[in-house]
């Protein structure tokens, strides 16, 4: 390793199994700064893969040596990774299995009051540095601007940010590049197409089957009329 390359730490937290498997949160501790944002959040359902793809998300997409170490107890990253599921994941208190209610049907009311933008604040932010200057534009917007109500098309986004529908396939390409999920809200935007989500839905980076979950949560089961509204020409 050559002796000007130095080595930056990667904290990181794994929750235990929720609805969507598991997640696994990260972000670097900078000797140079208090703040440290968010800078990985995945979903999967192996922890020894989620660590597997940390390290090469890591190690093959920046042209730096990282290590990486569990945050202790004490670390706040816990307590992070516990208020990301209780707004993203399970938006209400007490365990699923306690009133014998399905898990993909029960209540989820008790969100934090604040928008999401607010929200990845309270949690230190997110960094996007990983980005292109097109796809930090993407991302900012889908936190900033598509509330956990509403979803949008990949042509929508194309309309809104650059006043035509030619970027879509490129922010189609920004969200499978997006490594911070959830809190970067890439499951929000789906495909135009017919008023059954099953075909609106694309791809997701953590599998389709957990953005289908996400927005059946979020938009209260009404997706179907919710989406197709939203999305009609």
């Amino acid at each position: 390793m050559p002796k000007n390359n130095i080595v930056s730490t990667v904290e990181y937290a794994v929750s235990e199994c929720t609805p969507l498997d598991y997640l696994l949160i990260a972000r670097e501790l900078s000797r140079s700064s208090s703040k440290k944002p968010i800078k990985y959040l995945a979903i999967g359902s192996s922890i020894p893969k989620l660590k597997l793809e940390m390290r090469n998300t890591f190690d093959h997409r920046t042209r730096r040596p990282w290590t990486f170490t569990p945050a202790p107890k004490a670390s706040d990253l816990h307590d992070i990774l516990a208020r990301v599921i209780q707004r993203y994941v399970n938006p209400r208190s007490g365990p699923l299995i306690e009133t014998g209610e399905d898990e993909d049907t029960f209540p989820r009311n008790a969100v934090e009051p604040m928008s999401d933008a607010e929200f990845v604040e309270s949690v230190g932010g997110v960094d996007l540095s990983h980005g292109t200057e097109f796809q930090r534009k993407v991302w900012q917007y889908l936190i900033s601007e598509c509330p956990r109500t509403e979803c949008r098309s990949y042509q929508d986004l194309s309309m809104k940010l650059f006043g035509d529908i030619g970027h879509s396939r490129a922010i189609g390409n920004a969200c499978a590049y997006n490594r911070i999920a959830l809190l970067v809200p890439c499951h929000r935007v789906v495909r135009r197409g017919p008023t059954t989500h099953k075909n609106d839905t694309s791809g997701y980076r953590w599998e389709r089957w957990r953005k289908e979950k996400l927005l059946d949560w979020e938009l209260g089961g009404g997706l179907m009329t919710l989406a197709a509204r939203r999305l009609a020409v």
